[in-house]
């Protein structure tokens, strides 16, 4: 007796495991998300690191703006 529908389980059911698996991450990643914000707040603060940013650009723009000119 042939088996009508043996390709197709073999395509579907890793497509399946494959989309399961995506599913899991993602959600892992959503509920760990919170938790690893809080404890690594402290050392990878954006505000802190923007503003940092912002004054090395400000001096470097400096150094560039007078060496331009002269």
């Amino acid at each position: 007796m042939n088996k009508p529908f043996y390709k197709l389980k073999r395509f579907y059911i890793p497509c399946g495991v494959l989309i399961a698996l995506i599913i899991f991450i993602s959600l892992t990643y959503h509920f760990l998300q919170r938790p690893l914000e809080f404890i690594f707040w402290d050392r990878y603060d954006i505000s802190k690191l923007s503003i940092n940013n912002k004054e090395k650009n400000f001096k470097t723009m400096k150094t560039v703006n007078y060496s331009y000119f002269r």
